[in-house]
Formats: C-alpha cells, sequence, structure tokens
C-alpha cells in the first residue's frame, strides 16, 4: 500500500505542477492570437458567469439537501454541495482548463450524473447509520 499512496502523491503533485503550467501557456497563445486584454476579459467574465452560476446551484442543492429524506440521497446530495464547491474554486483559478472543468462541473447535469456515478458505485461499499443521542 505504501508503494500505491506515494505513486498517488506524486502523481497528484505532478498534475498540480502541469495543469497550471499547461493553463499559463494556453492562455499565452490565446492572447497572441486574439489579443492580451480581449483574454483578460473573457477569463474576468468566466470568473463572474462561474460565480453566478454558483450561487444559483448552491441555492438549489441546499434546497434539494433540505426536502432529503434518506441517507441516500443525504450523501448524493452533500457530494453534490462538494463538487459545487469544487468547481467553483476551480472558476476562481485563472485559466482556460480549469474555467472549462470548473464550468462543466457546476453545470447542474454533468453534476448529478458524476454524483450518480460516485454514490452508485460507493453504495455497494459505504454503510449509513443513524443513532439517537
Amino acid at each position: 500500500w505504501d508503494d500505491v499512496i506515494t505513486f498517488m502523491i506524486c502523481l497528484s503533485l505532478l498534475f498540480l505542477l502541469l495543469v497550471p503550467l499547461v493553463d499559463l501557456y494556453l492562455i499565452v497563445e490565446i492572447s497572441s492570437i486574439i489579443g492580451f486584454w480581449e483574454v483578460i476579459a473573457i477569463i474576468c467574465i468566466t470568473g463572474m458567469v462561474g460565480a453566478e452560476v454558483m450561487r444559483r446551484e448552491g441555492a438549489y442543492v441546499l434546497r434539494k439537501a433540505q426536502r432529503s429524506v434518506t441517507a441516500g440521497e443525504i450523501t448524493r446530495n452533500v457530494l453534490e454541495g462538494v463538487l459545487l464547491l469544487g468547481g467553483g474554486i476551480l472558476l476562481l483559478l485563472p485559466g482556460v482548463i480549469s474555467d472549462i472543468t470548473g464550468l462543466s462541473i457546476i453545470v447542474r447535469p454533468v453534476r448529478e450524473r458524476i454524483a450518480a456515478r460516485i454514490t452508485n458505485k460507493g453504495s455497494k461499499n459505504v454503510q449509513v447509520e443513524f443513532k439517537r443521542f
């Protein structure tokens, strides 16, 4: 297991270093085609649009979580909230790859499908138990 953990940590660090470099390269290339200020405007606009979509979707997930009845629904709603938070963080990072990934995660059908896939795979291994205090 130690080798697997070490490999995953190295892979995560490589990913965290490589994605910003590729994003920076893409920003420079796109700015040489359409112009520096246009790229800055696009980055700012995607951030503002993403913040508004995230605000609306966050309220939707919160209302849906309040109506949840079963443990499976609660788990899926919490997971959707985590995905929404992750998408919002990606939108705060300047870059083409992070913006596209963040926007795609924030979109409701994509987020719901990701959450459903994760909870369906995890539901075989996870047992939820509620106890009264």
